[in-house]
């Protein structure tokens, strides 16, 4: 038995709502583990973070954070 429009469009509307859940959940996902990652590293004498970068003045994690970002600015 087919289905009429009104359920067509109401189950349509149900499948786009999951699926903008299902990319914020993971978008909350990827952010707890960025949180995770800056919470353990290194602090100074007044408990600031201290995000360094490397020999090259490349930060993997600041990069990964703007990427982050940049994808996720809604």
């Amino acid at each position: 038995m087919p289905l009429d429009p009104a359920q067509r469009h109401q189950i349509e509307q149900d499948a786009i709502t999951a699926a903008c859940e299902a990319e914020r959940l993971a978008a909350c996902d990827d952010a707890i583990a960025l949180l995770r990652e800056i919470a353990d590293l290194e602090r100074d004498d007044d408990g600031d973070v201290i995000i360094g970068a490397g020999a090259d003045g490349h930060n993997d994690l600041m990069s990964r954070i703007s990427a982050f970002l940049a994808a996720n600015d809604q």
